[in-house]
């Protein structure tokens, strides 16, 4: 019963998703590129709200879906927020080092249009760990750090996994992963942050929120993760999904809706708890 509700067909999640792909309380979405990366862009209901900076999952190898879409969609519904998603650049054609460099480039932008109190950056599987190693990356650029991180089923480091979980994983394969994620990394130290980000300096993040499954081969690693960038002194609530698998809240089920929802509350509360702070500042 557990398997047939959550590991729904593809096709039935492609039906589910496809109103996502119109606009929302009429703001549309428009697309434009950033040194040949399309990007793609919803402004905010109104200047007090925040912009998602979306990095999609795919292995480093599928680009945008339509639960990409489809979370986006609820999300900037349920909040008002707006959001920026890069189509990144993708195995077997690029590598991190050029995904990473344009994308560094992108956020590098959107700060000469917002201040980073207004930007959260999210992202799932691949595309949570590269969020965390963007979020590194800022740091160590000495850039202006976003407000919030949400981070669903990250995969942290490229040659990780266990495989006492696999029988339970429908999804992903631990063999599979370790040549997407060598190839990824091309030649790159596999425990260097840019690909594995759970060796990174975490010391100065921001925020974060993270979800995880207890039936994903990623799951012990996230652990770690979060235990290390608590140890580094970093605000982290971990959001753990029982008997779930992997991106857990992009299902189109009852534990995803609970799960997009919860998403949605982080984003009204950090915006809220960010503009508090910005009052309190400009009083004293």
């Amino acid at each position: 019963m557990k398997f047939a509700k959550i590991f729904l067909p593809c096709l039935l999640l492609a039906l589910v998703a496809i109103v996502s792909l119109v606009s929302v309380d009429k703001r549309p979405v428009k697309e434009y590129q950033i040194k040949g990366m399309h990007v793609y862009e919803m402004a905010a209901a109104d200047e007090t709200k925040p912009v998602i900076l979306y990095l999609h999952g795919g292995g480093y190898r599928q680009g945008i879906t339509p639960s990409h879409w489809k979370i986006l969609s609820e999300i900037s519904k349920a909040t008002g927020c707006g959001f920026v998603m890069p189509d990144y650049p993708l195995l077997p054609e690029h590598t991190a080092l050029e995904a990473h460099t344009l994308v560094l480039k992108l956020y590098s932008e959107l700060l000469k249009r917002f201040p980073a109190s207004k930007i959260i950056i999210m992202g799932d599987s691949a595309g949570g760990g590269f969020s965390l190693a963007l979020a590194e990356e800022i740091l160590e650029q000495s850039l202006p750090s976003p407000m919030h991180l949400i981070l669903i089923s990250p995969w942290v480091d490229i040659t990780g996994g266990d495989e006492s979980i696999a029988e339970y994983d429908n999804w992903l394969h631990i063999d599979e992963l370790h040549q997407f994620g060598l190839s990824w990394a091309n030649g790159m130290d596999a425990h260097a942050p840019m690909v594995s980000p759970i060796y990174g300096n975490m010391q100065g993040l921001p925020p974060t929120d993270i979800f995880v499954g207890t039936w994903e081969i990623f799951y012990p690693d996230i652990i770690n993760c979060s235990e290390k960038m608590k140890a580094a002194g970093v605000s982290v609530t971990l959001h753990v999904g029982e008997e779930l698998g992997h991106v857990f809240p992009l299902y189109p089920a009852p534990e995803g809706e609970e799960a997009r929802q919860t998403i949605a509350d982080i984003v009204k509360s950090s915006t809220e708890r960010t503009t508090a702070l910005s009052l309190t500042s400009l009083m004293q």
